[in-house]
């Protein structure tokens, strides 16, 4: 069975749809405050809400504070770009295959070869 979970979302638009950006009469700190009332329900399977209730209960014994499941999500988002960004960093550095299937296939190919060779270096009377 499904949960839903409330989430503090900033949404683009207004409730109206008139317009995408604020305008420029309007106080940008009142603005921002009304943005931050607007709510956004998603749905998420019962295993998925209880994962992220873990990750919540986590960041707030790490930050001694309460904390949201917006900021949780925010967090996840941040540490999946980092990953993303490590994973780059360490390919450009070691010079990795990366995700190329045909790549794969010749390294698969010259493993092959250099196997044979050396079981028939091996089998040779010394």
């Amino acid at each position: 069975m499904a949960a839903f979970l409330w989430i503090w979302l900033l949404r683009e638009s207004d409730p109206q749809g008139v317009s995408a950006k604020p305008k420029s009469h309007i106080c940008s700190s009142l603005y921002s405050d009304y943005r931050m009332l607007l709510t956004t329900t998603i749905q998420v399977a019962e295993k998925t809400r209880e994962g992220l209730f873990r990750i919540v209960s986590e960041l707030e014994r790490e930050r001694g504070r309460r904390v949201s499941y917006d900021e949780a999500i925010t967090v996840l988002i941040e540490r999946s770009k980092a990953k993303d960004s490590a994973r780059l960093h360490f390919r450009r550095l070691y010079g990795t295959l990366g995700p190329d299937p045909q790549a794969w296939r010749e390294l698969r190919k010259l493993r092959r070869g250099e196997r044979v060779r050396l079981e028939r270096i091996a089998k040779t009377p010394q």
